[in-house]
């Protein structure tokens, strides 16, 4: 038996279910994921958006992220599963970075952020003296 990895799913619902149709669907969607020997973690519900093209006769989708784990080798099942979900428009997997134990990254030192503004300040310095230049 091989590890479990991290994965996130980005789905569309079928914006004419209500709300409560729509948590079935997360239900299901969630089954089939424990159905394929994972595990479903945290579930985040965007809401209702205009789809950027009409799928399925639908304009509008409800969006939902689900972050879960799975074996690899389990992965093209949940996908077909997902594929003959009705109430599933469009939707896709994505692999989340591994883990790595080390300690947090620290954010970048304050000269380093202000740097940029540093070389902007003295580059239009420069063009304002360019410019006396051809005046005078």
């Amino acid at each position: 038996m091989s590890a479990l990895r991290d994965y996130e799913v980005l789905y569309i619902v079928r914006a004419d279910l209500d709300d409560d149709k729509v948590q079935d669907v997360v239900k299901r969607v969630n089954t089939l994921i424990q159905r394929s020997g994972g595990s479903a973690d945290q579930t985040n519900l965007w809401g209702k958006r205009k789809l950027a093209y009409e799928v399925k006769h639908q304009k509008e989708g409800a969006y939902v992220l689900q972050d879960f784990q799975i074996e690899p080798g389990r992965m093209p099942e949940l996908e077909s599963a997902l594929k003959i979900t009705e109430e599933v428009l469009r939707h896709l997997i994505v692999r989340k970075p591994e883990k790595t134990p080390t300690a947090p990254v620290a954010p970048p030192p304050a000269e380093v952020v202000l740097e940029p503004i540093a070389i902007e300040t003295s580059v239009s310095a420069a063009d304002q003296t360019d410019g006396d230049r051809e005046e005078g």
